[in-house]
């Protein structure tokens, strides 16, 4: 006997509809990790999905009678999701940038000598950003989301995604900017009048995350490396990644020696 739902044909069991909505959006996340979200959810087979995750047609259909209602509810599980979250947020940069500060502790005694250290630190942090970027599924999937939110058409949907996608980026700028506070006034630096830590997040992920889009259709350009002297004086490699988050952090941050 036909199942309701796209043709599918299947035995009808008791699990409950929010258990197999559960389960049939989680099953799909996982399906979407390996790949990440293209334009179209098209290459996403749902046969293969209820299979995968054990649901039963019949429920599974009834609570998306058409596909473009799950994968309505899919792009919103996406956005909300915790690895969508830790897209947008890579530690170990923070940890690379630390360490850059613990392993040059004799050159802190000095103005001069901190604003160097911070500048080691972006340039190491900030190209390391920057490949993580370039290389995650998981941040290609939010990318396409922030894409796919003005073209929906259903309005209800688009205003659930941008809604779960502001959440992410919210949470995002709150952890990003902690570090770069606390960061930057140990080092005895401050904010300029105006600027602040979640402004400094913000411009500082358009720029590493915008060149990480713009290496897919102009890498020469995206990986155009600049020599510039390092900690001892001799040239080090500067990603335009760095280099550009380093620009804004200038304009952001005061940098200028003050007497005591």
């Amino acid at each position: 006997m036909s199942s309701p739902g796209w043709g599918a044909s299947g035995r009808a069991n008791r699990q409950p509809a929010d258990e197999t909505r559960q389960a049939a959006l989680t099953t799909a996340l996982s399906m979407l990790a390996e790949s990440g979200l293209t334009v179209s959810l098209e290459h996403l087979s749902i046969e293969d999905l209820i299979r995968t995750a054990g649901l039963p047609r019949s429920t599974f259909y009834r609570l998306w009678p058409a596909k473009e209602r799950f994968f309505a509810d899919l792009l919103v599980e996406l956005a909300t999701s915790s690895d969508s979250h830790d897209a947008m947020f890579y530690p170990e940069t923070q940890v690379a940038a630390n360490a850059v500060i613990m392993d040059n502790q004799h050159l802190l005694v000095s103005h001069e000598g901190r604003v160097a250290v911070l500048r080691e630190a972006v340039r190491v942090a900030g190209r390391m950003n920057f490949e993580h970027f370039s290389e995650s599924v998981g941040w290609r999937t939010h990318v396409t989301l922030v894409a796919s939110a003005s073209s929906l058409a259903d309005e209800d949907t688009r205003s659930r995604l941008v809604e779960a996608l502001q959440e992410t980026e919210n949470m995002f700028i709150a952890r990003t900017a902690e570090f770069y506070g606390s960061a930057l006034s140990g080092l005895g630096f401050s904010f300029l009048p105006g600027a602040s830590a979640e402004l400094l997040a913000g411009l500082g992920a358009a720029v590493v995350e915008g060149l990480a889009q713009r290496r897919l259709v102009n890498p020469d350009l995206a990986d155009t490396i600049i020599r510039k002297p390092g900690l001892n004086g001799e040239p080090v490699e500067w990603h335009p990644a760095a280099l550009g988050f380093w620009g804004i952090l200038e304009a952001l941050v005061d940098l200028e020696p003050h007497d005591a």
